[in-house]
């Protein structure tokens, strides 16, 4: 839009011949700043001025056309990374949830043979302690080998059967 003005008003300074009349703020603000950072010591003329900042607008919108050129190419280009290591880590996150999975199934599953195997020796001593009662009242006649807990127990359940008499 600012290249249209400049051309609209290069068309008018050179129909007339003579430059058209401009507030003098304007035309002495234009100069300043555009002759602050010239190099040149001569004051520009008001078409030149206008062609500069026309020239430097230009350069600006090309440079900012290429930038969001090029973030719009970075972006749809980083698409398919990002995607990726999304999915490889979905993948990670199914493993380890697939690892967990099955220790809970193992430990449950050991638990659940330690507490057939608790619940046997139950029914084994409470069996004994049924035919030993029927037989003497003294108890402690039959210890299974090797299990000092089941000699507890033993005990433990014969005070109990006693107790309740």
């Amino acid at each position: 839009m600012s290249s249209s003005n400049a051309a609209a008003i290069r068309r008018r300074v050179g129909a007339q011949g003579v430059p058209a009349p401009v507030p003098t703020q304007s035309t002495s603000s234009a100069q300043s700043s555009t002759s602050a950072p010239s190099s040149a010591p001569t004051q520009m003329t008001l078409q030149q001025v206008i062609s500069t900042v026309d020239k430097r607008l230009t350069q600006l919108e090309t440079i900012v056309q290429s930038n969001n050129n090029n973030n719009n190419n970075n972006e749809s280009s980083d698409l398919p990374l990002v995607v990726d290591e999304f999915n490889n880590r979905f993948e990670l996150i199914v493993t380890e949830i697939n690892s967990l999975k099955d220790i809970v199934m193992k430990l449950q599953s050991y638990t659940m043979e330690v507490n057939k195997m608790l619940v046997d020796e139950r029914i084994h001593i409470l069996s004994d302690l049924g035919n030993n009662s029927v037989t003497s009242s003294t108890a402690g006649s039959r210890v299974r080998a090797g299990s000092p807990n089941s000699v507890d127990l033993k005990k433990m359940v014969e005070q109990e059967l006693n107790n309740a008499h």
